[in-house]
This record gives structure tokens, sequence and C-alpha cells, in this order.
């Protein structure tokens, strides 16, 4: 019986007692099968299809410029299909991917960027950008760090870690404007220089003052005679009917320090009035405005000179 077993076995397999030889063992076979794996190559675009892909790129960057940001993520979609192995094309829809808010995409098309090309610094501004975008400023501050070892000239990055640090700093908030806003600094905003001139600009526009009397009347009751009862009402109500004045003018005129002054605390009453009252629109208005700081440096690339997966 056992030599029936023994020659169905040998004719099923092919095999007989003049085979002879040491079996390995599992930890042998395993390295030698693995050290003579070949390496899997990848198989490069033809030059056809790499010229194809950068017109649809450049068709991308178009459509970018033209705010068409679902257009654009297909251009650059069909680019990688015909050239898959290109950096920028990743990090140009990377870019599209943040217009449409589609933050956890972005950083997909940003990591595979890097994994084409380490040391491509745009990657990881745009994915700093996608992080902050999302509320992960540590992450943020990461990316933009090793995108300034890579590129320290770069102007861009370098707002954005400031601002990105900034905005980690001020996470756990202490602050009562920043606790009132949820992260919004109102404080950092109505104190910054450039918003400061605005509001000498705002106060000093005819049309903007009348707006501001009527706004002042609507939301703090503000009547014609009220003004007489409250003397700090009283001086912004004749400002605000006298002639624009320069931002040079001495305080007591449109423009001064002390109406200065006075403006920012009204924005200050009108902000937390405003969170009372609507806090919705408050959510809206902070969320615009972070998609404008973070915007600036979501613009695609035209060339890929500085990526090493192309010539």
């Amino acid at each position: 019986m056992d030599c029936v077993a023994k020659q169905c076995i040998e004719t099923a397999f092919h095999i007989s007692d003049n085979e002879t030889g040491e079996v390995p063992d599992l930890q042998t076979l395993f390295e030698s099968q693995t050290q003579k794996k070949p390496s899997v190559s990848r198989s490069e675009p033809t030059e056809e299809a790499k010229s194809m892909a950068e017109a649809l790129k450049n068709q991308g960057n178009q459509c970018m410029k033209q705010e068409k940001f679902e257009e654009a993520v297909a251009c650059y979609s069909k680019a990688i299909e015909l050239s898959p192995f290109n950096a920028v094309f990743y990090c140009n829809r990377a870019a599209a991917h943040s217009r449409l808010d589609h933050h956890q995409d972005a950083i997909s098309d940003c990591l595979k960027a890097l994994e084409i090309d380490p040391n491509y610094s745009k990657a990881y501004g745009r994915m700093g950008i996608a992080y902050s975008s999302i509320g992960n400023h540590a992450k943020a501050v990461e990316c933009y760090r090793k995108g300034l070892e890579l590129d320290p000239n770069n102007e861009n990055c370098q707002q954005n870690l400031s601002i990105a640090e900034e905005k980690l700093k001020n996470t756990p908030d202490n602050s009562q404007s920043s606790g009132l806003f949820g992260g919004f600094d109102l404080n950092s905003i109505l104190n910054n220089p450039m918003m400061q001139n605005m509001a000498r600009q705002f106060m000093s526009d005819p049309n903007a003052q009348s707006m501001m009397t009527n706004l002042m009347r609507n939301t703090f009751g503000v009547a014609d005679g009220a003004s007489r009862d409250n003397p700090t009402t009283n001086t912004f109500s004749n400002n605000c009917s006298a002639e624009p004045a320069q931002p040079s003018e001495p305080s007591g005129q449109v423009g001064g320090e002390q109406n200065m002054d006075e403006f920012l605390r009204l924005g200050h009453q009108l902000a937390q009035q405003l969170q009372a009252s609507n806090p919705q629109l408050v959510n809206h208005l902070r969320q615009t405005f972070l998609s404008n700081v973070v915007g600036q440096n979501t613009n695609p690339e035209s060339n890929d000179n500085d990526s090493s997966s192309t010539k």
C-alpha cells in the first residue's frame, strides 16, 4: 500500500528516488528568494505622452486662473494618467483641491508629489496650507519649516509659517476675543496697521460716514437727539457730519487718534453684538478670512523646472 501511494506521488509531482538533495529551511528559502527578486522598475511614459500631459497641465493652469477649479482637477488628473511620475502635476492638483476645500485630497497629492521628489519644497508649502485649513496648525508649521529648509528664500512660505505659528500659539487661547471667535484673533486684526489704514480710509469716505451713522442708530439705538446725553456719541455724530479730513489731522477730526480709538472700540462692540445675534455669519467671515490668507500660495506651477522627476 505504501508503495502504491509513493508511486502516485512520484507520478503526480514528477519526482523519483534518484532526485536527492538537502531541503533548505524556511529562513534560507525566504532570503534566497527575496535577494534574487528583481526590483520593479517604473515604465517611463513616451515622449508623446509627456507632451500631451504637459499640454493638459497648461490647460489646468488656465482653468485655475479662471477659477474653474473642478475642471482644473480633471485636467491635472488626465495629465497624471499620461505621466504618473511628474511631481508637479500632483502638486498643481493639490492647489486645485485646496481651492475646492478638498483639503484631505490636497494633502494626499502633496504626499504623492514628495514621494516622487522628496526635495520638492512647494509640495511642503501647499501641504501646510491644507493642514492649516483643517485647523491642524502643528502639522502646518512642520510642513512650512521643511519647505523653508529646502527653499529658504520662499517669502510665501515664510509668511504662512508666521501665521501658522501664531495660530498654534493661540490654539489653547486665553484671550477674550479669541475665545469669543474660536481662534479668530480680533485684537490682532484690529491692531494691524493695514487694517487701521483701511479704517481711516473708511472714516474719510462721506458715504461710509453716512452708513456708520445709520448703523449706529440701528444697532445701538442712537437717535438724532440722543447725542446730547452721550458725549462720546456726540463727538462721533459731529465728526460723521463734517467734511472728510486727512488721516494726519489732529485729534478731534475724522481720522484722528481719538476717533480711531473710538472706531476700534465700536468695532469690538459691534463684533460682540454680531456674535451674539448671528454666530453663523461670524463663523463664515472667519472662514473667509482664513481662506484668503492661506490662498495666496495656491497658484499652480506653469513649468516644472524645480522638479527632478522631469527635464
